[in-house]
């Protein structure tokens, strides 16, 4: 089998360990149990929909970041055959341009070991 093959392969295993972690992300999420003073009254309707939609957007901003960077992280591995020692390792070694930019006030929390990203 030729090297590119192998990349190829080893890319689309990523993409789809990506999705699945995503999928497993959102089945998480949605068996959250509603706590008492979460219930939807005509009083609390407009409030409750603008709480629900501000965390739906500060997780797709989160997700914005951290999957492409994570699929950067992957490449990285099936190329390298390791994890960067450090995000900046991904530019150093011509991954990518720069690192996308965490939403204000997050950092980005990596550990080269396993290769896990978030933001904290």
């Amino acid at each position: 089998m030729h090297w590119q093959d192998k990349v190829k392969r080893k890319r689309i295993g990523a993409v789809v360990a990506t999705l699945l972690l995503v999928s497993l992300f959102f089945a998480a999420c949605s068996r959250k149990e509603k706590r008492p003073e979460e219930n939807l009254t005509p009083a609390n309707a407009l409030q409750q929909y603008g709480g629900v939609m501000g965390k739906t957007y500060q997780r797709a901003k989160a997700l914005e970041v951290i999957l492409p960077t994570k699929q950067l992280l992957e490449s990285f591995r099936a190329i390298e055959g390791r994890y960067p020692y450090s995000l900046e390792e991904l530019v150093e070694k011509g991954y990518c341009r720069q690192l996308p930019t965490p939403p204000e006030g997050l950092r980005f929390k990596y550990d080269p070991q396993t290769g896990s990203i978030g933001l904290e």
